[in-house]
């Protein structure tokens, strides 16, 4: 009995002294050795993650029909457009009504302010003819966009201008867009369109039954026969 209990712990004892001892770079989690130590001086070093901005997760500003319109029109422009460069300065007027150019409604307003939008989009060398020459300061706020004539510069260096028409049928919107060099008034650019009305909610609404056109009220057999119409425009 005795030589089988000292058998086994002589081979216990001669397997131990055969290995090398454990050195302190071993004392580590074996799972992930290079991430947890408990010697701190031999932990390597982390560099930090750099600082990523991804546009699909921060998200883009809410877009609408009008906007997505503006948009469309201004990718034709630039892709129908023959000799005017990026470079060149570029102002956008405010689209008017194709009957009376002297008039424009709540809708040309908006799409005055997407043209501009959708150009800087593809780099164009845009001029914003509505900033004057000085700051307000007032107690409602800081301003410094005008539309009075008298307080904008009148020398800006501006070839080509984009000028828009519109007009309205019963079904919806017609809309005329062009580039044109200033100097020689030629159309470098030209696009036509047609919207309907319900894609469009907030800006055309159906004509009423009773419509007053040119000083005189005229009835229709049903609403919605008559030309749309710009929601806030002056009748």
């Amino acid at each position: 009995m005795s030589r089988l209990i000292i058998f086994p712990i002589a081979l216990l004892a001669a397997a131990c002294a055969s290995e090398p001892p454990v050195s302190t770079n071993e004392l580590a989690y074996v799972e992930k050795p290079t991430e947890t130590s408990f010697w701190f001086s031999d932990e390597p070093e982390v560099q930090p993650a750099p600082l990523q901005y991804d546009i699909t997760k921060a998200g883009l500003a809410p877009k609408s029909h009008v906007n997505i319109l503006a948009e469309k029109v201004v990718n034709e422009l630039v892709l129908q457009n023959d000799s005017l460069r990026s470079d060149q300065p570029l102002l956008v007027t405010t689209p008017v009504n194709t009957s009376d150019y002297s008039k424009t409604d709540a809708l040309g307003l908006q799409l005055q302010q997407g043209f501009v939008a959708a150009f800087h989009s593809h780099e164009f060398n845009l001029v914003d003819l509505n900033v004057a020459n000085a700051l307000r300061s007032t107690e409602q706020g800081e301003f410094i966009l005008s539309r009075d004539w008298k307080l904008l510069p009148s020398d800006l260096p501006v070839s080509h201008v984009v000028v828009s028409t519109m007009d309205t049928t019963p079904m919806g919107l017609v809309l005329n867009a062009r580039i044109v060099n200033v100097t020689n008034n030629r159309v470098v650019s030209a696009v036509q369109t047609f919207v309907n009305m319900n894609s469009l909610p907030g800006y055309i609404s159906p004509s009423n039954q009773v419509i007053f056109q040119d000083g005189l009220l005229f009835r229709h057999e049903a609403s919605g026969q008559g030309n749309a119409v710009v929601l806030g425009a002056k009748l």
